[in-house]
């Protein structure tokens, strides 16, 4: 095994400088600058600062309710009374809830309202015709208890 000692070509020189490359900043060499000086404060031992307001930016969102849709009477006039105008109305009533999701307010009011519109004709036609029947029964009733 050999003993030897190479000397590398940088080793011996004592400039720091030469050993970085000329890109990279070279190590401070010293003691770090002073701290900032305070402002000298009045005798009293208080300053007085005065402060600027600001400009405020006010956000205001307004919340809107989604409109009724009415699903549930629309329903019951499909499944009790009009079959035809229960399901207009639960169309219309899906339309209230899909436009109130998009951001159409005012459709989906629109659409509430028919939705309303066609559930009462539909339940009014339905307890119409169920009355008529009533009607129509007893009359019939009538008719052959009269004659027996």
């Amino acid at each position: 095994m050999s003993t030897e000692y190479k000397q590398f070509q940088n080793e011996g020189e004592d400039d720091h400088a030469a050993s970085y490359p000329l890109s990279q900043p070279q190590p401070a060499q010293g003691y770090a600058p002073p701290p900032p000086q305070y402002p000298n404060y009045p005798p009293g031992g208080t300053m007085m600062q005065t402060v600027v307001p600001q400009p405020q930016t006010i956000i205001s969102t307004s919340h809107v309710c989604q409109p009724n849709d009415y699903f549930g009477l629309a329903l019951f006039v499909t499944i009790c009374c009009c079959l035809p105008l229960g399901i207009v109305g639960l169309i219309k009533a899906n339309d209230v809830r899909n436009r109130f999701q998009v951001g159409d307010v005012a459709g989906a009011e629109q659409a509430s309202k028919e939705a309303k519109m066609y559930s009462f004709w539909g339940l009014g036609i339905g307890i119409g015709i169920l009355v008529a029947a009533i009607i129509v029964t007893i009359v019939l009733l009538v008719v052959v208890f009269n004659s027996v």
